[in-house]
């Protein structure tokens, strides 16, 4: 603690820092002759301007006369110098430092200039997000949550190597003039991890900026990650309205809000913000920390369908499915509900066409239901369960949930709009739907399919796939933002914190030696002042130092020069240490899709600003690729160490200044070597890839060559970020799952149609065996094969001596239920055919008897005495409506509808698409166990059903647990020899 000020005046001048946290100490005479001056040099640096000041120091442009490079230099205040402050201003350079992220300030060095300790920096250029806000005001919605997304990637960065930021503000959150966002000024941070430096905050100390601190480190309680997570809240609130969300006019008010009040919404302050993104900013600024997002990615996953990333459409095979899924929900809530109000569900049906008021009560509760089951659950939740199962999402014109008056506009059209034509052609009389036929009784029975089907006309490609009631409203049907991951490389353990070896290389010390090629050196070395790696290349004498532009490339596809040094006792560059793999190596067997995919993105992003500044390496060869542990890629000025027997070319001056391919064929290369898994493909000048990939990629490759510049490939690669890159073992096992759910689906409507005729044969005794006849003579039944239908005198004699108590009686006759079985032609011949034969005789009787009974019996099922009944209409079922539809699609589209919802297809093993012929192959395959099992149990079901059934099940689960467990794709894929893949 410096002498000049009491600890009061200290915490008062923190406190009233303001929104931007910025601490400007009170200059005494002693600090400000030690501060250096625009156009002084201090050491090899030469001053340029003043940045800002902050609790720990002042910070410079500045630049190292040196190397020639920019950077920014902190110096630590002569207000603030003590043992204590010099430690801790030289521990924020080391945690900074061992934080290697493209979203977090780069340190290059620390040191002391006559007595006074500086950190050496990345000077971004264009200024903080608390200037952005300054000088234009609250950002954009999406313009704010795309720097904050950045931000909790630079602050994730360094959570896992186990850094809290405890000061993430917006004027500690800097921008690059290409938009990147990174976060700095780590003079607070502190370590979880075990170190070897000593602890130099005590708990109950509080250091920070009240209005962005949470409220546990107010009161100096221990912290985590989601204290961090509320100062990223704060200021999100921040570039959103312009404020925080506290404010008071004196630090005890203040602190007491923070501590104690909820925060306002920030729609209070700017109405333009959506209500979904102000929930999330809201669950950040919870007072406890339990009540916040419980890591940064389920954050990024609440931000993510803010940010400016365009979303993708969903198609028409998920929206399909998803509406499947909810009409059956919503069928089932309305039958159990049903039968809990009315239980019989004929009763039901009667009270419906006596219009009681109980029938209009329930059609009014049933039909307001439906309509807010999607009103509320796509108005303010943004999914319905059946949308969320097939991740996808309803969004707004400010790409959040709609709202609930949108939601309730979409939901009326959706539910409402399909019923109208029934209800005008019925005269909303039920029992004119019940006697329709002919035409009338046709449109009414099919009217709401067909404008269901007219809603959903509009749905192009063009448009977004937006059915009528997405135009009219303004929304948009959307798959679920993915938040985009890299997979990390499995990478060795860092150092240890404190390596001291006999060789040294200027300021470093060698930890080994990484290869020696043409005279260039390369070697492992340690920075003992910041605790980190750096690579060093040794070079011969009279080796000129590298061009300017090289050594002040600051971008994270390009590895980061730090220091060098040319006389005649020492030539050698040091560049960061970087984690990972050469691709060279790497490529030694085939990688995916979706790892490949960002590295062709990095090098497309970073030879494209290399063109732009001259900082572009003379040859671009695959040994100059560096996958690091992260999963980035770097481009490389030489060839990677250690890799001389994989080496292009010679690494020498003759080589360089002319470059041997074009970009294009570079990336072509580098995707053919890295996806097919043989280094040598790559050198082949082929864009044909011949391993298995997705539709998109393929295509994508295809048109590599032709695209005209890095900044095209740039964006063509952009939305294939975010596509389904590979078939994983959920989504195989989803599409097993879609199968399996139609014959359940088909054995519960059995259950439930078996429940219902006996119920009805209980109630109307005759009349499901009279429908059942007056159905066959009308084409609609069946007969079976052996039984030969009876003629209509038969049929007629029959109905009139077995049937006539039933079709005399008014009351029976004319119920509903009676009129929705047997209705037109068939209830014309029932009562013609009493009529006709008011007395047959008793010749007749036994003729029509002869004739029509055992027609009758072939139609008769007595469910009892067939208790495996339901599992063979469930594999009934599976084969009848999965099975052959399967097939049938094999054949015309190779793949059906769950497959097409399941966004899959089928490739060879040169990734050519499969024909159909082998798709048809794949599918007699994957059906075949159901037929096995059914040949191999037949004989055993008539004397032991149950051993017959537990084998059959058996048979065919085991067999699919055998192919869910095989990685990459199933056995029926293996033996048809196909693969499946993303279209």
């Amino acid at each position: 603690m410096p002498l000049e000020l009491c600890p009061k005046c200290l915490l008062k001048t923190g406190m009233e820092a303001g929104p931007g946290g910025t601490v400007v100490i009170p200059k005494s005479d002693h600090g400000s002759r030690g501060l250096p001056q625009p156009g002084e040099q201090v050491g090899n640096y030469l001053i340029i301007r003043p940045l800002g000041s902050g609790g720990m120091g002042t910070v410079f442009e500045a630049e190292d006369l040196e190397s020639g490079r920019r950077l920014a230099l902190k110096v630590l205040s002569h207000a603030l110098d003590s043992p204590e402050a010099r430690e801790r201003f030289f521990r924020e350079g080391r945690l900074a430092a061992s934080i290697n992220h493209p979203n977090s300030v780069y340190i290059f060095g620390t040191g002391e200039i006559g007595g006074t300790p500086f950190i050496a920096m990345e000077l971004v250029g264009r200024g903080t997000l608390q200037d952005c806000v300054r000088a234009r005001g609250p950002l954009p919605a999406s313009e704010a949550v795309d720097a904050i997304l950045q931000i909790i990637a630079g602050l994730d960065a360094a959570q896992r190597i186990g850094i809290l930021h405890r000061d993430v503000k917006p004027s500690n959150c800097y921008v690059d003039p290409d938009g990147t966002v990174k976060i700095g000024d780590f003079g607070l941070s502190i370590s979880t991890a075990i170190r070897t430096e000593p602890s130099l905050t005590a708990t109950g100390q509080f250091l920070g900026t009240p209005a962005f601190c949470s409220p546990e480190q107010l009161r100096g309680e221990e912290l985590n990650t989601r204290s961090d997570m509320y100062s990223v809240g704060v200021t999100l609130y921040f570039l959103l309205t312009g404020r925080t969300p506290f404010d008071a006019q004196n630090m005890v008010q203040l602190l007491a809000n923070v501590l104690e009040k909820q925060a306002p919404s920030p729609r209070r302050f700017q109405k333009t913000i959506p209500h979904g993104l102000a929930k999330a900013v809201l669950r950040c600024l919870e007072k406890q920390p339990a009540n916040r997002f419980k890591n940064y990615n389920e954050l990024q996953q609440a931000l993510a369908p803010y940010s400016s990333t365009a979303p993708t459409p969903a198609t028409i095979g998920l929206r399909f499915l998803a509406g499947v899924l909810d009409m059956l929900l919503l069928s089932l809530f309305s039958g159990a509900a049903s039968l809990a109000i009315f239980g019989d569900p004929l009763d039901t049906m009667y009270r419906m066409s006596k219009h009681s008021s109980q029938s209009l009560t329930w059609i009014l509760l049933t039909t307001s239901f439906i309509v807010l089951y999607y009103a509320i659950g796509e108005g303010i939740g943004g999914t319905t369960p059946g949308k969320a199962i097939c991740r996808l999402r309803v969004v707004g014109p400010d790409g959040g949930p709609p709202g609930l008056p949108r939601g309730l506009a979409r939901s009326l059209i959706y539910v409402i709009l399909p019923t109208v034509p029934f209800w005008l052609l019925s005269g909303g009389d039920m029992l004119t739907y019940l006697h329709g036929a002919g035409m009338r009784g046709g449109m009414m029975q099919y009217s709401y399919y067909i404008v269901l089907a007219l809603l959903f006309s509009t749905m192009r490609r063009r448009n977004g796939f937006a059915a009528v009631h997405d135009l009219v409203t303004r929304t948009r049907v959307v798959l679920r933002t993915p938040v985009l991951a890299r997979t990390p490389l499995s990478v060795g353990e860092d150092a240890p914190a404190a390596v001291e070896t006999q060789q040294r290389v200027g300021p470093y010390h060698v930890l080994e030696r990484l290869g020696q090629s043409e005279g260039v050196e390369w070697a492992l070395g340690y920075d003992l002042r910041l605790l980190r790696k750096v690579w060093l290349r040794i070079v011969p004498p009279g080796t000129p130092a590298l061009p300017t532009p090289w050594r002040n490339v600051g971008r994270p596809g390009r590895l980061r020069w730090l220091a060098g040094r040319r006389t005649p006792e020492e030539n050698w560059d040091a560049f960061e240490g970087i984690t990972g793999q050469p691709l060279v190596k790497l490529a030694q067997t085939p990688q995916l899709w979706r790892d490949v995919r960002y590295w062709l993105y990095d090098l497309a992003s970073e030879i494209s600003a290399a063109e732009k500044d001259g900082s572009l390496p003379p040859v671009l060869a695959l040994d100059c690729v560096w996958i690091t542990g992260d999963g980035r890629a770097k481009l490389l000025d030489f060839a990677a160490p250690g890799l001389e027997e994989h080496r292009q070319k010679p690494d020498t001056a003759e080589t360089r200044g002319k470059t041997p391919i074009s970009t294009n064929q570079f990336l072509v290369q580098l995707a053919t070597c890295a996806l097919a898994g043989e280094p040598a493909a790559g050198l082949q000048h082929s864009n044909e890839v011949k391993v298995p990939l997705p539709m998109h990629a393929r295509s994508f490759i295809e048109s590599l060559p032709k695209l005209a510049n890095a900044d095209a490939v740039k964006s063509a690669l952009t939305p294939l970020l975010s596509r389904l890159a590979i078939v994983s073992r959920g989504r195989r096992a989803a599409v097993v799952a879609a199968c399996a759910a139609v014959p359940l689906l088909t054995a519960l409507l059995w259950i439930f149609a078996a429940g219902i005729i006996h119920h009805l044969n209980q109630k109307v005794p005759g009349l499901m065996e009279l429908n059942q006849l007056l159905d066959v003579r009308s084409g609609r039944g069946h007969s079976g094969p052996s039984v030969r239908a009876p003629d209509d005198k038969a049929l007629a004699i029959f109905i009139a001596n077995h049937y006539r108590p039933l079709i005399t009686n008014s009351t029976t006759w004319n119920s509903p239920i009676a009129w929705a079985l047997i209705k037109g032609d068939s209830r014309r011949f029932a009562e013609q055919s009493v009529a006709a034969y008011p007395a047959p005789a008793d010749k007749e009787k036994a003729e029509a008897e002869a004739a029509v009974k055992p027609f009758a019996q072939s139609m008769t099922f007595d469910f009892s005495a067939h208790p495996d009944f339901l599992v063979l209409s469930a594999i009934a079922g599976l084969v009848v409506y999965v099975g052959l539809p399967a097939i049938l699609a094999a054949l015309l589209f190779r793949g059906g509808l769950i497959l097409r919802s399941a966004n899959i297809t089928f490739v060879r093993h040169d990734g050519k698409r499969a024909s159909r012929w082998r798709v048809l192959v794949r599918v007699l395959v994957a059906w075949s166990p159901i037929g096995l099992a059914i040949l191999v149990c037949t004989p055993l079901a008539s004397a032991h059903p149950i051993l017959a059934q537990v084998i059959a099940y058996s048979v065919v689960g085991g067999l699919v647990v055998v192919s869910m467990a095989l990685p990459g794709r199933s056995l029926p894929d293996r033996l048809a020899g196909t693969w499946p893949v993303p279209r």
